[in-house]
């Protein structure tokens, strides 16, 4: 058994859905926010390579200084906040998993172009099996991740298939994209 968690047992097969133990219920990641060297600059970034607009600026209080961005739809998806000026850069997490409005691997192919000539750091491209992912570093060192979903969310296909090929990660080369 898990220590604070006794009713979950740490094993591949543990078939626990937040419903057994939990009454909170998540569909998607809401936002993140980011700790970043320079919030304008980095927002300038967000807003030219992943097409995001700035939603707000947090004036006085506790943000003060902080960008908040969005896709579209979403008051923020990402907010970057002022880090401290000796913080270590781009630690705070491996990386964020961002799905693609588009579901081609045509629309990722163009995804890779973009970043390539916008001169953004590609970090590696992963085949997932279910998912085939592009991962890059914003200009903060965070790395990020765009990934084209293969296999639908449906009747827990993507689910089955990740437990099969046991979260495989094979390295794509950009030119078998």
């Amino acid at each position: 058994m898990s220590p604070g968690f006794p009713a979950c047992r740490q094993t591949w097969g543990c078939h626990m859905s937040q419903t057994d133990t939990s009454p909170i219920h998540i569909d998607r990641i809401a936002h993140i926010v980011l700790f970043v060297k320079d919030p304008e600059a980095s927002a300038k970034w967000y807003c030219d390579v992943l097409n995001m607009k700035i939603v707000a600026r947090a004036g006085d209080g506790p943000y003060k200084g902080g960008v908040f961005m969005s896709f579209g739809v979403s008051d923020h998806d990402i907010a970057l906040f002022p880090g401290e000026p000796d913080a270590s850069r781009g630690k705070e997490f491996e990386h964020i998993g961002m799905i693609m409005a588009g579901t081609s691997m045509d629309d990722l192919r163009r995804n890779y172009a973009f970043f390539a000539e916008r001169g953004v750091e590609v970090a590696e491209i992963l085949d997932h099996g279910v998912s085939t992912g592009i991962y890059f570093y914003d200009p903060d060192g965070h790395m990020l991740e765009v990934f084209c979903q293969r296999i639908g969310t449906d009747d827990g296909a993507s689910q089955a298939e990740l437990n099969r090929n046991q979260g495989q990660a094979e390295p794509v080369t950009p030119d078998a994209l």
